[in-house]
């Protein structure tokens, strides 16, 4: 039995063939923050559907990678039923709670025993061992299990912030006005582009650095907006991110084609953007 890190991702699962592709680059993102944060992992691998990241140390980070739709630190049994509700057992053990249930999933069909099986068995196990009750519902505690080449046991699945890995659909210019441009490059980045941040004034862009797992490029000043469509033509970069809504939307004498992700957004999302991504956006 080890410690994994089960990460979970959602759209690069529908990309068909090219799938390998995108999990590469999740996974050169995942590596770029254990490597910026001095954190041991042993080995990082790629069952389907799935990636697993062998450590003892915490992984929050992963929290800030786009990409990832969800992750779990769990245990992994052999693919037997008796080693599972000793190690679900074992887990919940160390908890407070009064309620649990068990969500299954099973992705190796070669295991005999289905998902809801696999609940049935588990919860009954505990049910007999501890005095807790079932309650699939109004649940303190639910219990995770997926069945893989391993199983793998677990009480918490952390949110991420779901989307594309950076840098897995090219580059585009960023223009970097004000704290808008900022949620909006973070939306483009979330789509899988790397930024080329521009802006007419020295700016704290850290929040997108935050993000952006190494691949955006460094705060270039610029004199004049035209620069932008040079820069866009020096670096192959097919699109110009600007933070516009429908209320302060203007034409701009950029040639390279501009994007607006904010356009359709009410304000009050806008914000509520905001917090997700930062309690709060420096802009200087």
């Amino acid at each position: 039995m080890k410690n994994v890190v089960l990460v979970r991702y959602s759209e690069i699962g529908l990309k068909g063939k090219n799938r390998p592709m995108f999990e590469n680059y999740l996974v050169d993102n995942i590596k770029y923050y254990f490597k910026k944060q001095n954190i041991i992992y042993e080995k990082i691998e790629k069952p389907r559907g799935r990636i697993l990241i062998y450590t003892n140390e915490k992984t929050d980070f992963l929290k800030n990678i786009f990409g990832i739709s969800s992750f779990s630190y769990s245990s992994n049994v052999d693919l037997d039923i008796d080693k599972i509700n000793k190690k679900a057992l074992e887990i919940l053990e160390d908890i407070d709670f009064k309620t649990f249930r068990v969500s299954a999933q099973r992705a190796n069909k070669n295991f005999k025993i289905n998902s809801v099986e696999i609940e049935k068995k588990v919860g009954g196990f505990i049910c007999e061992n501890i005095n807790k009750k079932v309650d699939l519902k109004n649940y303190d505690v639910n219990l995770g299990i997926e069945i893989n080449e391993k199983a793998y046991v677990f009480n918490d699945k952390i949110k991420g912030l779901g989307g594309l890995p950076v840098g897995c659909e090219g580059k585009v210019v960023s223009f970097i006005e004000d704290e808008n441009s900022l949620i909006a490059s973070l939306l483009i980045m979330k789509r899988g582009c790397s930024i080329i941040p521009v802006s007419m004034k020295k700016t704290d862009i850290s929040v997108i650095d935050k993000f952006s797992c190494g691949r955006n490029e460094k705060l270039r000043i610029i004199k004049d907006v035209k620069e932008i469509d040079e820069i866009a033509e020096e670096n192959n970069a097919k699109a110009v991110v600007i933070g516009e809504t429908l209320e302060n939307f203007k034409e701009r004498e950029i040639k390279t084609m501009v994007l607006r992700p904010l356009v359709g957004f009410s304000s009050s999302y806008i914000n509520k953007l905001k917090k997700i991504y930062n309690h709060s956006l420096p802009v200087k």
